[in-house]
């Protein structure tokens, strides 16, 4: 499920009931971001990331941008409910960011 974060909307209108969530802050300006979105729009979609929530939040409209300290785009936010597990901040590869993704939903990071 891919969710473009409104400003009147926040993150947590999302991850409710623990889910885990992807959140990117980025611009549409930046160099980096514009490589990201068709990553990030074809994890989205992925049949074995269906229970992922992304979110795609505008780094320089969104209020929560502030509030999770974005400084550098693009920036990942992973999310196991409200609770922030991680960031990355910067371009990653779609491989390396789905294999993390479903690390993350089987909760095996810490194994």
């Amino acid at each position: 499920m891919l969710v473009e974060l409104k400003p009147n909307e926040t993150v947590q209108d999302y991850l409710k009931d623990g889910k885990i969530g992807i959140v990117k802050f980025a611009t549409t300006t930046c160099p980096p971001c514009k490589m990201l979105k068709p990553i990030f729009e074809n994890l989205a979609v992925a049949e074995d990331l269906s229970n992922v929530v992304f979110i795609a939040a505008d780094a320089n409209e969104h209020p929560q941008a502030r509030q999770y300290q974005v400084s550098s785009v693009p920036t990942l936010l992973f999310f196991k409910g409200t609770e922030v597990l991680g960031q990355n901040v910067g371009f990653v590869p779609e491989q390396q960011l789905s294999d993390f993704l479903k690390k993350l939903e089987k909760d095996e990071l810490s194994k």
